[in-house]
């Protein structure tokens, strides 16, 4: 009798742990969202860059001029002087070729809408010449009020989002750093 009683409470406690996993079982949520981008362009495609910072009367300008395997990326002056690849690397023209939108404000702001984001007298300006000759004008506008993000007007619409502080942060060591030349390498004399 008592085997009985055990192989019942048994039965009766594997049925309703097997409930409770039904039941309890975290539904699956949503499917994450994709991520969206300001712009979207191939880094490739970007021949020539001008970042300004009109609040600060700051301007630096870069060309592209494919040399084989050397890095193609220099200064926009007479003497196409070079950048220094450690600082430029790769990461530049990624972070120009679209800034990843930590979300969308405004779909088609108003101008007053635009005055209040900053963009009446942006903090940074950045023109793109592309490949096939087409040209992008982006203006970055205040910080938010948290601080943690800027207010970026995608290019040639309304459209405003915010993108991570250290985008911004890095496009503007670029224009204000003496680093971003490169050095000249020496040869230690014998």
């Amino acid at each position: 009798m008592k085997a009985r009683n055990i192989v019942i409470l048994v039965a009766i406690l594997a049925v309703l742990g097997g409930v409770f996993y039904a039941v309890a079982r975290p539904k699956p949520g949503p499917p994450p969202k994709p991520e969206e981008y300001v712009w979207q362009i191939q880094q490739e495609d970007i021949e020539h860059v001008t970042i300004s910072l009109p609040h600060e009367n700051l301007s630096r300008s870069f060309i592209k001029i494919s040399q084989g395997d050397k890095f193609p990326w220099f200064f926009d002056d007479a003497q196409h002087s070079p950048v220094n690849a450690q600082i430029w690397g790769g990461g530049i023209p990624l972070l120009l070729s679209g800034p990843g939108a930590d979300r969308v404000i405004n779909e088609n702001a108003s101008p007053e809408q635009l005055t209040e984001y900053g963009f009446d007298d942006p903090r940074m300006k950045i023109d793109l010449l592309l490949t096939d000759n087409k040209t992008m004008t982006i203006s970055v506008g205040d910080q938010t009020p948290t601080g943690n993000y800027y207010f970026v007007l995608a290019p040639n619409t309304n459209a405003v989002a915010t993108v991570d502080y250290t985008w911004y942060g890095v496009l503007e060591r670029i224009v204000k750093s003496p680093d971003v030349y490169a050095r000249p390498t020496t040869t230690a004399k014998p």
